[in-house]
C-alpha cells in the first residue's frame, strides 16, 4: 500500500493556491508589442530548459517536469514525486530612433507537479502563464477644427494555463502523452482621447474587457534509441490543436477629466453607456519537433523547431493583419563534469543555449524577429536529487528602423526542483 508525506503535500497545495492568486494578479509586463492578438506569448517551461535555449521536445529527465512534451512524464521514477516552481525577473529597455525607456517586473514563472500512477503510466499538473498584456502608448495628432488631440492606448491582463497531463510508456523506447489545459484570463484594452483645454470639453474613455475561457489539448510523442553502450538519441514530436471558444465582452464608454496629478474624474453625461456581448476567438494549431543526443549523467545536446500559423488567428471572425505565422529554432545543452564526485562544483550542471524566433508579429509589413542567448546552473542540494536552478537570458526583439520599437531584455530566473521518494510500500511485521 502506498504512503505519501501528507504534510509536504499540504504545504505544496498552499503554494499552488498562492500561485493562482499571483498569476491572476499579473499585470507587470510593459511591451508595446503585447497590443496585438492575445498579447505577448510566454515560454511555458521551467528555467532548467530555458537556460538551454528553450529546448525540451525530446528531453527526458526523471527529476523535472517537462511541460513542452507531455510524453516526457514517463521518465518519472515509479516511486517518486516531483515539484517545481520558479520566479522570473525581467529587465527591459525600450528604444525608438529618438527615445528610450526602462521597465522591470518580477512574477511567478511556473509551478508544476509530477507523479507516478504505475510503472507505465505517469501524471502531472500545474499552472503556467500563456500570454501577457501590458502597454501604454500615446500619440498626438492635429485634427482640423479641434487642434492638438492626444490619443492614448493602454492594455493589461493576460491568459493563464492550468493543465493536467497523462503519459503512457508503450514500450522501452516509445512514450505518448497529452496535456489537457484550461486557458483562462482577461484582457482590458483602453482607448482615451484628450481634447485641448481651450475647447472646454470632457475627454472620452473607451474600455473593452474581454474574458476568455478555452480548453486545449497538447499531444506529445518521444522515441529513444541507444547508440553504442552509453549514448542515447532522442526524438520528440508535439502537436497542439486549434482552439475555438466563446468570449464575454464588457464595453464601457464615458467622459472624464483628469487632474494634474493624473486623478480621473468621471462625468455622467450622455456619452456614458455600457454594453455586454458574446464574442468568439480562434487560436491556431502549432507543431514542433526536437532531437537530443545524451550521455547519461554527463552531457546532453539538443535542438527544437516549432511552427504556429498565427495568420489564421481571428477574433469575432476578423483576422488581424498584424499577425503572421511564427517559427522558433532553439539549440542548447548541459554538462555535468562528474555526477559522482565528492567535489561540489563537479556535480553542478552547467547549461547554455540560444534561440531565434520569427515572431507572430508583422507590423506595417515589417517582420518582428527575436533572439536570445542563455546560460544556467543546476545547483544540487546535499544528499538529495533536488536542485536549485539559476538562469539568465539576454535577448533582443524588434528594431528601431521604420519607426518601430526595439526591446533589449535580460531575464533572470530562479527555480526549485524538489525530488523525493514519497510513495513507498508499508512493511508489516
Amino acid at each position: 500500500m502506498l504512503k505519501v508525506n501528507r504534510k509536504i503535500i499540504s504545504v505544496l497545495i498552499v503554494i499552488f493556491i498562492m500561485s493562482i492568486l499571483d498569476l491572476n494578479a499579473q499585470n507587470r509586463i510593459h511591451s508595446p508589442y503585447s497590443r496585438f492578438g492575445i498579447g505577448e506569448l510566454q515560454s511555458y517551461n521551467n528555467n532548467r530548459y530555458t537556460a538551454m535555449g528553450g529546448i525540451g521536445y525530446a528531453v527526458r529527465n526523471p527529476t523535472s517536469v517537462n511541460v513542452l512534451n507531455p510524453a516526457s512524464y514517463t521518465s518519472f521514477d515509479s516511486l517518486s514525486f516531483v515539484f517545481e516552481g520558479g520566479l522570473l525577473s525581467n529587465f527591459t529597455k525600450l528604444e525608438t530612433s529618438t527615445l528610450s525607456q526602462k521597465s522591470n517586473y518580477t512574477s511567478l514563472a511556473y509551478i508544476t507537479f509530477g507523479f507516478p500512477i504505475n510503472k507505465w503510466w505517469k501524471g502531472s499538473f500545474g499552472l503556467i502563464p500563456y500570454s501577457s498584456v501590458g502597454y501604454n502608448v500615446s500619440e498626438n495628432s492635429v485634427v482640423s477644427g479641434l487642434g492638438n488631440v492626444k490619443y492614448k492606448s493602454e492594455g493589461q491582463g493576460g491568459i493563464n494555463q492550468f493543465f493536467i497531463g497523462q503519459a503512457f510508456k508503450i514500450n522501452q523506447n516509445l512514450s505518448l502523452g497529452v496535456n489537457v489545459s484550461y486557458l483562462f484570463g482577461f484582457i482590458d484594452r483602453i482607448q482615451k482621447v484628450y481634447f485641448p483645454d481651450s475647447l472646454y470639453t470632457y475627454n472620452i474613455k473607451d474600455v473593452l474587457s474581454t474574458n476568455i475561457g478555452i480548453f486545449n489539448f497538447n499531444f506529445g510523442l518521444q522515441y529513444t534509441k541507444k547508440i553504442g553502450n552509453d549514448l542515447t538519441l532522442g526524438t520528440g514530436i508535439v502537436f497542439s490543436n486549434a482552439m475555438n471558444a466563446k468570449t464575454t465582452e464588457d464595453k464601457l464608454v464615458y467622459s472624464f477629466s483628469e487632474s494634474t496629478t493624473g486623478y480621473e474624474y468621471v462625468h455622467d453625461t450622455s456619452t456614458n453607456f455600457t454594453q455586454s456581448t458574446d464574442g468568439k476567438i480562434h487560436i491556431p494549431m502549432s507543431a514542433g519537433i526536437g532531437f537530443t543526443l545524451e550521455k547519461a549523467n554527463k552531457w546532453l545536446i539538443g535542438a527544437d523547431f516549432n511552427w504556429q500559423n498565427w495568420a489564421k488567428y481571428s477574433y469575432n471572425d476578423l483576422t488581424d493583419p498584424s499577425l503572421t505565422n511564427s517559427m522558433r529554432i532553439s539549440v542548447g545543452g548541459e554538462m555535468k563534469p562528474d555526477y559522482y564526485s565528492s567535489k561540489y562544483f563537479k556535480r553542478v550542471t552547467y547549461r547554455a543555449g540560444f534561440r531565434y524566433t520569427t515572431t507572430n508579429l508583422k507590423i506595417d509589413n515589417n517582420q518582428i524577429d527575436e533572439f536570445g542567448i542563455s546560460f544556467g546552473l543546476g545547483l544540487p542540494l546535499r544528499k538529495s536529487k533536488s536542485t536549485v536552478n539559476l538562469g539568465i537570458e539576454y535577448g533582443k526583439r524588434g528594431t528601431v528602423d521604420n519607426n518601430l520599437i526595439k526591446e533589449n531584455f535580460t531575464k533572470i530566473t530562479i527555480g526549485f526542483s524538489a525530488y523525493d521518494f514519497w510513495f513507498f510500500k508499508r512493511k508489516f511485521d
